[in-house]
Formats: structure tokens, sequence, C-alpha cells
């Protein structure tokens, strides 16, 4: 049998519904060469059941306890031996059935990191993509959007599975490791790829407190010698941030209305000007 390009990892617990709708939109795929890897927590619901209803020889799961989400993804990629292994936690769901097919034929096998668009599926939708290329800030103060980057697989044996000891950010800490602090190579494919369940673990609000916990702890572990200053730390607090202007600048671009309001104001004050 031939190496598939492309591993799809599904991690589940005690959500049969959301696991349906995530395991029909990988097999319903007009794009054939994955193989579907589903890692199941032990489930007390229907989830076994469900997995059971599948018979799709790409189709490998196992149903066993775990100890926390990154347990699982790592169980999943001990498993992979796509070149690629994409991650779409139960709930979470490719776009259209053709989409692989779409995106693939645009995958750039020479990049470590491949990122698509993602749908953001809570009270709006909205759709969340990258910049073309990334910077160590944008790394620092935000992320890749986990379920719509493949991950060439070889990563994990360069730097590692993902840290078990996190609850909620060991993505972010890999993506911030092998792409902010050793400039693995990215690429950006602006498609939209995976709708994202935003019920999830790391989209509560009660969760805020440890991602920021986490995040602090990172940071210390990879970028010791910025803790032993003080005048460093406050720097670095600073930096983490985006500033008041980014933050103005990103609105005005994502908005029409507010691009021409802001530029009939530049027109006015460029004329008193002169």
């Amino acid at each position: 049998m031939s190496v598939p390009l492309l591993s799809i990892i599904t991690i589940n617990y005690n959500d049969a519904q959301g696991l349906k709708k995530t395991m029909d939109s990988v097999l319903r795929q007009t794009y054939a060469n994955f193989e579907y890897i589903v890692i199941d927590g032990n489930s007390t619901d229907t989830s076994v059941a469900q997995i059971k209803t599948y018979t799709d020889n790409r189709l490998h799961w196992i149903s066993e306890s775990d100890s926390g989400i990154y347990n699982a993804m790592n169980k999943g990629i001990s498993k992979a031996t796509g070149e690629f292994l994409l991650f779409l936690n139960s709930g979470d769901f490719l776009i259209s059935n053709s989409v692989l097919d779409t995106v693939i034929q645009k995958l750039n096998t020479s990049y470590s990191f491949i990122s698509c668009n993602l749908l953001l599926d809570g009270e709006i939708r909205r759709k969340r993509e990258h910049p073309n290329s990334l910077s160590f800030s944008y790394l620092v103060s935000s992320t890749l959007s986990h379920p719509s980057t493949f991950i060439k697989r070889e990563m994990f044996v360069k730097y590692g599975m993902y840290n078990e000891k996190n609850k909620v950010i060991s993505d972010w800490e890999f993506f911030l490791k092998a792409l902010g602090l050793n400039g693995e190579s990215f690429q950006k494919i602006n498609e939209t790829l995976t709708v994202f369940d935003m019920n999830g673990i790391s989209s509560s609000n009660d969760n805020i407190k440890l991602i920021i916990a986490e995040k602090e702890a990172v940071f210390q572990k990879y970028l010791a010698a910025i803790y032993t200053s003080e005048f460093d730390v406050f720097n670095f607090n600073n930096f983490k941030k985006p500033s008041k202007r980014i933050k103005l600048l990103m609105k005005i671009e994502k908005s029409p209305f507010i691009r021409k309001v802001t530029t009939v104001i530049l027109m006015v004050l460029s004329k008193l000007v002169k």
C-alpha cells in the first residue's frame, strides 16, 4: 500500500452527534488519497456505535481512556503514516465534499506548514485567515488555525509531539516553537477548508485564565533570558499585545465602510493641511 499524502485525525469524547458531522464530511470527500484516524476517549454515549456504522477501509479507530485532548492527538500522530497531518476535532467539519480536491491542487509539499482559511461557527459565522507570511510577533499574539492547517508529519519527529502538560494551548506552543523560533516554512492557501465548532474547550470564556497561564509558562520555557530582567519583562508584555494602532488598522482593513469613511476623512484633512 502506498503512503497516503494526508492523515486526517479526529479526537472525540462523548460527542456522537458532532462526531457524525465530522466523519461524514471527511469520508464523503471526492479526494481519496488519505487515511482517517479516529481516537475516541472511551466514550459512554453512542460514539463507538456511530463509528462502527462506517465501513470505509481508510478509517482506523480506537476507543480507550486518555489523559486529555493532546494525549489523544499524540495517539493519532503515532498511528499516522501520511506525509501531512490535519486535525479535525469532533464537531469540526470540512466545508464541502470537494474542498480537499480544490486545496490539494494548490498544496506545495515542499512547505512544512500549510494553512487554509477557517470558518468560525458561533452566534455569527466569520472567516479567519492568516497573512501570506508569518512574523514572530504574529505567532506570539495569535496562532495558526489548527483545524485548517496541514502539518508535515516529520515536524513531530523534529520537534516532538504536543505538550501533554497543557490543557488548551499545545498546538499554539508547537506552532510558536517550529515556526516562530525555528523558522520552518509556511504556505497560505486562500481557500476556506474547515468549519470550526466554537463550543470547544479553547473557545470557552471560562478557559481564558488557563490559556493566559499556560502561555506564560511557554514563554518562560522558551524565552527564559527575558525573565531575568524586569525591564525585559515589561517590554515583552507590551510586545505580546497588538497596539491600538494595529488593531485600528485591522478593523479598517476588514470593513469596506470604515475604509471609505477613513479615506474621505484623510482627503479632507489633506486639503485642510494644504
